[in-house]
């Protein structure tokens, strides 16, 4: 059954070069990020940059799972990896983004939430850019994150 899926990553100390969350498919499964939103938890005022982008490589060493929930309890298990880091090395993130911007962690709130036909889509763990994840550029004040997504 297809299925709707959460993850959080909650009181978030960003580190540069680490991935706050990769979002990862496996063979035969495709993911469409549907929502993506961080917010700041600090008492004073911090600039922060964060962008969600694709990796061009995956991490390696065990994943550290993070905490996932379905969107409809009848949903089979969630088939894409939602993971915190890596113990070896973090992904390599590709240049650019497929969104990002500017904010500010003194109770700031980002959310970008797709329009019809505008997921970030994630198919067939071969490829190239296969994984897609969320990374502090600017900014270590504790915060929070989140992503939403479809398994068609």
């Amino acid at each position: 059954m297809a299925g709707k899926y959460s993850g959080f990553v909650a009181g978030a100390t960003p580190v540069a070069g680490v991935a706050l969350w990769v979002l990862e498919t496996v063979a035969a499964v495709q993911a469409d990020i549907i929502e993506v939103s961080w917010g700041g938890e600090v008492t004073t005022s911090t600039a922060m940059r964060t962008r969600i982008a694709r990796d061009s490589a995956t991490g390696t060493g065990a994943r550290t799972a993070g905490n996932v929930q379905k969107g409809n309890q009848h949903s089979a298990t969630n088939g894409a990896f939602f993971s915190t880091t890596y113990a070896t090395s973090q992904p390599t993130i590709v240049a650019g983004a497929l969104f990002g911007t500017s904010w500010n962690a003194h109770g700031g709130v980002v959310r970008w939430l797709a329009a019809p036909g505008e997921e970030f889509n994630l198919y067939d763990a071969t490829a190239a850019n296969c994984n897609v994840e969320c990374r502090d550029d600017v900014g270590t004040a504790t915060s929070s994150y989140a992503v939403v997504w479809n398994e068609p």
